[in-house]
């Protein structure tokens, strides 16, 4: 075993480690905030006996094992899922590391030129905050999930704390970063309404292609002005598509279908990824929440369905194969004919299904 495998190794396990810690600390997010409870008071305790938890017993993954599962004082049982949010957590971190940093998943063309080696042996910092901007929006999206999943909702300080944290992220390194803006120069001409997209599809950044079409003259490649845009576009692409099926659903089905916190969700989603990964991730994540609903169904034989941990991993699913998604995808996306006709298609046959479903149910 080389050196640089055994450098790798350690990377990837500190990754692991560190998305473990910070999955202990999603366990107090998600606990805490639909509660609308404070999540730096108090500290950690036993919800029966109310003593405070010592150091040991707080350490993630290790603390769960080592006390089996139960109070120190009392012996009351602590949930496993404390212990599988840790582990989740850090399988998380440790895969994105591995993905984005030592494999350049996204194929950014800034990371491309770096070598291998300098990566594992030098680490340069525009790396690690591609890498860390991704793990902040999986953690937002794993803490939504568990709030879902508990409480039947998505606290909205949850959402717009990563909002705002999407948007600074989005100013602060606005598309192409960490490439050299000069990649937009290459691009071919473009038509007012068709975007010509390239055969290898448009370069990316930490952002996906930010606007619709060809990018104005008060939007340069590389400006603040740019990112803010993006993430606020992003953010907005998000939440109307939500509310937009909320809205036909709703009026075919003549009852509340979908929560607000879900739309809530994919604003935050946006504001991190821009608005083609939060549009596709959409539609990813509603055939992803089918057999997530049924999962739940027969796990915690509710009729709550929830929405939510369908959309987060919608995102992070087209989030991690856009690579390939978007050779596919931005042609169309770009085309004013197709995103019109796929709207009017998926509106008009999400509001006669929704109809179909309320018939049916009138029938019994």
């Amino acid at each position: 075993m080389d050196s640089i495998t055994l450098a790798e190794i350690v990377w990837v396990l500190t990754a692991f480690v560190f998305g473990a810690a910070w999955g202990s600390f999603i366990n107090v997010v998600a606990g805490r905030l639909p509660l609308e409870k404070s999540v730096l008071w108090p500290n950690s305790h036993c919800l029966s006996c109310l003593n405070s938890l010592y150091f040991i017993d707080n350490l993630p993954i290790f603390g769960w094992l080592y006390r089996r599962g139960r109070c120190r004082f009392c012996g009351a049982k602590f949930s496993s899922r404390y212990l599988w949010v840790e582990v989740l957590s850090g399988v998380i971190f440790a895969v994105l590391f591995y993905l984005e940093i030592m494999l350049n998943w996204q194929k950014v063309p800034m990371l491309s030129e770096t070598s291998h080696q300098r990566f594992i042996q030098e680490m340069p910092w525009e790396g690690i905050f591609f890498f860390i901007q991704h793990a902040i929006l999986a953690s937002f999206l794993l803490a939504a999930t568990i709030s879902d999943f508990d409480h039947h909702s998505i606290p909205l300080s949850l959402t717009t704390t990563g909002t705002v944290i999407g948007l600074a992220s989005a100013v602060l390194f606005p598309w192409p970063w960490p490439s050299n803006p000069v990649v937009a120069n290459g691009l071919p001409p473009n038509l007012p309404w068709a975007f010509n997209v390239p055969p290898g599809g448009i370069p990316s950044g930490l952002y996906v292609w930010p606007v619709w079409g060809p990018l104005p003259s008060w939007l340069p490649a590389g400006s603040p002005q740019l990112g803010l845009v993006t993430g606020l576009v992003g953010a907005m692409t998000g939440m109307l598509m939500v509310r937009s099926v909320k809205f036909l659903f709703e009026k075919g089905l003549g009852k509340e279908s979908i929560g607000f916190g879900d739309a809530d969700l994919m604003m935050m989603a946006g504001a991190f990824t821009g608005w083609q990964i939060v549009a596709v991730g959409f539609f990813v994540g509603s055939i992803l929440s089918l057999p997530l609903g049924v999962i739940f169904k027969f796990y915690r034989k509710q009729e709550y369905l929830p929405f939510g941990p369908g959309l987060a991993l919608g995102v992070m699913v087209t989030l991690l194969g856009w690579p390939w998604m978007r050779l596919v995808l931005q042609q169309t996306l770009f085309d004013d004919f197709q995103i019109l006709l796929m709207v009017v298609l998926l509106g008009g046959g999400m509001f006669f299904a929704s109809m179909f479903l309320r018939l049916m149910g009138r029938g019994k």
